[in-house]
């Protein structure tokens, strides 16, 4: 026989609404999750800016591109220690993809992707984290945006 826990019951304190603010926040920081989700949704968009771009989806790989810039900086805040090179990418890799974009020009695209792309590895690589490797094409988007037939 399963029986429910005090916590399932009720009955346990609940530090959301009845802790000290030392409580609500030590166990805030606890459930800041490390950056293995936010890089899994990074990847997504970095498939999706390639084939947008590669659709001449411009306004759709811009934003793409607004959206991985915004997790560089969510992770540059949960992750402090993250914080040194995920400023180096944000340096090195946006404003020449920006550029490309804006320009709606696929040849400047591919040449400031590969820099992105090489700026993601040499991150991946500064964080024990090498054998995670982009591919310098994207075989595929996850958006269906870019799935769905013209």
């Amino acid at each position: 026989m399963v029986t429910a826990n005090a916590e399932e019951k009720g009955s346990m304190h609940d530090w959301r609404h009845d802790g000290s603010s030392d409580d609500k926040l030590s166990n805030l920081v606890k459930l800041v999750p490390g950056t293995s989700h936010w890089m899994a949704e990074m990847g997504d968009r970095y498939q999706n800016l390639y084939w947008a771009a590669k659709q001449e989806k411009w306004d759709f790989a811009h934003y793409q591109l607004e959206e991985m810039e915004a997790l560089a900086r969510i992770v540059s805040r949960a992750r402090p220690n993250r914080a040194e090179t995920a400023s180096v990418f944000l340096d090195k890799a946006i404003e020449p993809v920006e550029h490309a974009l804006s320009d709606k020009d696929w040849g400047k695209f591919e040449k400031a992707f590969s820099v992105l792309r090489a700026e993601c590895m040499a991150c991946h690589a500064k964080n024990d984290h090498s054998f995670i490797i982009l591919p310098e094409e994207p075989v595929w988007a996850s958006s269906p945006v870019l799935n769905m037939s013209k």
